[in-house]
């Protein structure tokens, strides 16, 4: 055989103790397929290791396999190496069961003489791609060694296969359930996530364009964060025919991040926002109000007399009065308004942020959150009391100017006998 052979034709092995046998198929076959020929098995074997990337099909002589090819046929079937090459059985004879018990070790087809020329073509093409769809699930068999989700969808977004069913899915569990043929609303639990994934689908069925995103998962009270990674499966036509995804448990991954982020935004001692956070959040929602959005109010507050806290009863006491007063500003309940964001603007100092209020509510709450810490139990230390100032931000308003405004409020409640609330129109 030579090159330019190798380059143009598919390559059968063919181990054949028969020369009779061996020259009927080359002569038979010669035009489409290059050959190599041996009448022993541990050539054959020597054959398959070096040239196996380049051959598409063994046939191998019945007889010989049944009298000394078995565990031939199993090491073939068994290597992974090998697991696209079929092996097909050539018979020069009705075959007898020996040579017939070989096709259960693992050989896809039987050939018997006399040999027809087209019909020898089709079941060799026929074993080539019944193997290569073997080989299929022989990878996703192997694939399920990795912690990866590797699954395959249908022009429809229904499952071919999935290497791994996961927590998330109803009846995953049961020995007998199969994903094939699923969609993602017939199997999870979480509907809302589940018709996510169908619309994301959906898109890459429509755009072509893959998509990568982060979902989580809250079932039997375990939390789990799952990276899902999509792309469009193209036909030979060029038509997008399905869908392949990779799904990765990144918990570990996203819990770290999100403690890194709360860390990030968060003060230490309360628990609270931190003032780089409140700052953006009030801000960001100023900006909004000036674009036509909803109206916003900040409360800024300050625990009167603290040093006298700090220097009576030491900073640890001190530390537990400024705890207290994030408990108060953190209970939604008591406060009652529907969407606010509270934060340490330092030291005994807290800003709040209330979106969608107006001023007078704003001034109902401050009032509401000044009468509930002054009557929060300190013991032993005595009760303690907050001044607050309120305002609404306005459209003619800067950043600056919002909060020189509220710190000027605060600054009267103050001056004017503390434990009090004062707004600023």
């Amino acid at each position: 055989m030579n090159d330019s052979e190798q380059g143009t034709k598919k390559i059968i092995l063919f181990i054949s103790e028969s020369k009779m046998v061996s020259d009927e198929i080359h002569t038979l076959l010669a035009d489409k397929y290059s050959f190599y020929f041996t009448d022993k098995l541990d050539a054959g074997e020597a054959l398959l290791e070096l040239h196996y990337d380049k051959i598409s099909v063994i046939l191998l002589d019945s007889m010989l396999a049944a009298e000394k090819g078995t565990s031939f046929i199993s090491w073939v079937t068994d290597e992974p190496r090998f697991m696209f090459i079929p092996i097909i059985l050539v018979a020069s004879g009705i075959p007898m069961n020996e040579e017939i018990n070989c096709l259960s070790l693992g050989a896809v087809d039987i050939i018997v003489s006399p040999f027809h020329k087209k019909l020898t073509e089709l079941r060799i093409e026929n074993a080539i791609r019944l193997k290569d769809s073997a080989s299929f699930y022989e990878i996703a068999r192997m694939l399920r060694a990795l912690p990866s989700n590797i699954y395959l969808k249908d022009a429809d977004c229904r499952y071919i296969f999935a290497t791994h069913y996961w927590n998330h899915l109803n009846n995953g569990d049961g020995t007998d359930w199969t994903i094939r043929g699923k969609t993602d609303i017939d199997i999870r639990k979480n509907k809302e996530n589940a018709i996510s994934a169908m619309e994301a689908d959906k898109e890459i069925m429509r755009t072509g364009k893959g998509v990568c995103y982060i979902i989580e998962e809250s079932n039997d009270n375990i939390q789990e964060f799952f990276e899902v990674i999509k792309e469009p499966v193209w036909d030979k036509n060029n038509r997008i025919c399905g869908i392949v995804g990779l799904i990765n448990n990144v918990t570990e991954h996203e819990k770290l991040r999100n403690k890194l982020k709360f860390a990030a935004d968060t003060d230490g001692l309360t628990g609270l926002l931190n003032r780089r956070k409140i700052q953006s959040k009030i801000e960001n929602s100023f900006r909004i109000m000036k674009d036509g959005g909803a109206p916003v109010s900040v409360i800024m507050l300050d625990i009167d007399d603290f040093k006298r806290v700090n220097d009576n009863y030491g900073h640890k006491e001190g530390d537990r009065v400024i705890r207290a007063l994030a408990d108060v500003l953190r209970d939604r309940k008591a406060i009652g308004v529907r969407e606010y964001f509270a934060g340490r603007w330092g030291g005994e100092e807290f800003m709040i942020l209330l979106i969608n209020t107006e001023l007078s509510e704003a001034e109902r709450t401050a009032e509401k959150i000044r009468v509930s810490f002054s009557n929060t139990d300190l013991s032993p230390l005595p009760p303690q009391t907050i001044s607050l100032g309120v305002t609404q931000a306005k459209i003619s308003d800067t950043e600056i100017s919002l909060y020189t405004r509220v710190d000027a409020a605060l600054y009267d409640a103050k001056e004017s006998g503390k434990n009090m609330v004062v707004t600023v129109y």
